[in-house]
């Protein structure tokens, strides 16, 4: 069985209660890990334009 697929498994056997929680962790962490790429590209942008000027 794959990581995934028992990842999805113990997901389906959740209360509701421990569910919710999950799924605000997750919100949370894709809010975390998308500032962190707009940082990182923030970052890019900056030294092509001085490695451009």
């Amino acid at each position: 069985m794959s990581t995934v697929a028992e990842i999805e498994a113990a997901i389906e056997k959740l209360p509701s209660t421990e569910l919710g929680e999950l799924l605000a962790w997750l919100e949370e962490y894709k809010a975390m890990t998308g500032a962190s790429d707009a940082l990182f590209a923030m970052y890019d942008e900056e030294e092509q334009k001085r490695a451009e000027g």
